[in-house]
């Protein structure tokens, strides 16, 4: 055994001790949080429930250094360290003492992850060439917390690669201990008996296009520059979210308009985009589980076809009504007391699970046409800055919509990912093709 060797298992054993120290974290098993008591009532191999999270760096991967990374750095996210069980009324995480391994990247991202097989993480760790991707099943976390966790792998396995950091900010580290906070179900604790009802809503417009077979997920990569993107953001100004938000919408509406009209009578609804919203960033939380609500902004094409200023108009002025405390109260009243029904909580899980699937295939995805989740722009210590080229975030697979997005940004670097199930890349061309006749320039790649 090498002297490299020998402080490698001593820094493991430090870091056990650490976390057997933390006596405030329930060691043997921990309830999920409200957002993931849902997503495990649906994950299945046709619902993963999976998005990814990536860096590419300048050098090729050294795949052990990178398996020393992630043994070093697991242990500042005990949280993350556990495996799905199955109880008789729901499921639960157990703490799992075992390490993660690094495995090879596949073609087609995102599949399902068995998180209930014994031993398995809720979460894997891919290497190809110069790319670290992490795939989490949304029962652990969001992607603000699945960012938390992919930053502090990278700035370890820089770290072991001989990189020198005089300041981490907000990289966690190995020997920190971890916070109490950092695993609170925040749904409840900023959840207010409001008792005002749910928001109801209409169908929205759904693609008409046949999914293509389980085991597939192709992705379209749109790179363009963050600078160009404020600059035309500014100009009818708006934020990026709402111009890009705007821009599907657009792209979505042409589709509608160019099917033959028997057709678009029989498929024009209103178009609706999931819009995804942080709420860390409007109630004070340091958890690393999901604590995430949306909004949906749209249009209803069926009141004829809406110009992009009017679009922009609409959306802009949405958000700014919504996307707000008193708004997002009621949200998390519904879905934690929704949880709390006395007729819920006595229900077999098998039972759960069964009506789970069918209800998010017949009634919550169908109320908006497609996802687009923005995490912002990613901020790393100036030594890591020379070692990193980019950031990507891969959506999950929508069965029901069939086509989602996710955008990211790292210096002047904004990347937009549409993952699809259908054989036909229509939305992406459309929506790139508009984003280009506005003057913005876009490398587009696919898998």
């Amino acid at each position: 055994m090498t002297s490299d060797d020998i402080s490698y298992s001593n820094s493991l054993i430090v870091n056990e001790r650490i976390l057997a120290g933390v006596s405030k974290f329930d060691t043997q098993w921990h309830r999920l949080e409200n957002a993931a008591t849902g997503f495990s009532l649906i994950t299945s191999p046709r619902i993963p429930q999976v998005f990814r999270l990536s860096v590419t760096l300048k050098e090729t991967i050294n795949v052990t250094q990178l398996q020393k990374a992630l043994d070093r750095i697991i242990i500042r996210f005990p949280f993350f360290r556990v495996n799905l069980k199955t109880g008789l009324f729901w499921h639960f995480w157990e703490t799992n003492m075992s390490y993660p391994k690094v495995i090879a990247d596949t073609k087609f991202p995102n599949q399902f992850i068995p998180i209930t097989k014994k031993g398995a993480f809720p979460f894997q760790v891919k290497a190809f060439k110069k790319r670290i991707a992490v795939e989490f099943n949304h029962c652990i976390t969001d992607g603000s917390g699945g960012l938390i966790f992919l930053k502090a792998l990278v700035g370890e396995y820089l770290s072991l690669r001989g990189v020198e950091v005089s300041d981490w900010g907000d990289i966690r580290r190995p020997d920190q201990t971890p916070e109490v906070d950092e695993y609170e179900d925040s749904y409840r604790r900023y959840a207010k008996k409001v008792k005002l009802g749910r928001i109801l809503q209409s169908r929205a417009f759904i693609l008409p296009f046949k999914r293509i077979r389980k085991g597939r997920y192709y992705i379209t990569k749109g790179t363009i520059s963050t600078q160009q993107i404020i600059e035309k953001a500014k100009e009818l100004k708006i934020s990026i979210t709402e111009f890009i938000v705007s821009a599907l919408i657009e792209s979505l509406q042409e589709l509608v308009f160019s099917f033959p009209e028997k057709m678009r009578k029989r498929v024009i609804k209103p178009i609706r985009i999931m819009v995804p919203v942080n709420m860390r960033n409007i109630f004070p939380s340091k958890t690393m589980r999901n604590f995430a609500l949306y909004v949906t902004p749209g249009i209803d094409p069926r009141l004829g076809k809406h110009e992009f200023e009017e679009i922009v108009k609409q959306i802009h002025h949405y958000m700014k009504k919504e996307v707000n405390a008193k708004y997002f109260v009621r949200l998390l009243d519904n879905n934690v007391s929704s949880e709390n029904m006395i007729f819920l909580r006595l229900t077999p899980l098998v039972v759960k699970k069964f009506f789970g699937q069918r209800g998010y295939f017949f009634f919550g995805t169908t109320l908006y046409s497609s996802v687009l989740t923005n995490l912002g722009r990613v901020t790393i210590p100036k030594e890591l800055e020379e070692y990193i080229t980019e950031f990507e975030f891969v959506p999950g697979q929508s069965p029901v919509n069939k086509v989602g997005a996710a955008m990211i940004s790292y210096k002047d670097k904004l990347i937009i990912n549409f993952g699809r199930l259908i054989e036909d890349p229509i939305v992406e061309r459309l929506f790139f093709r508009n984003l280009t006749k506005r003057g913005i320039q876009v490398k587009i790649q696919t898998n």
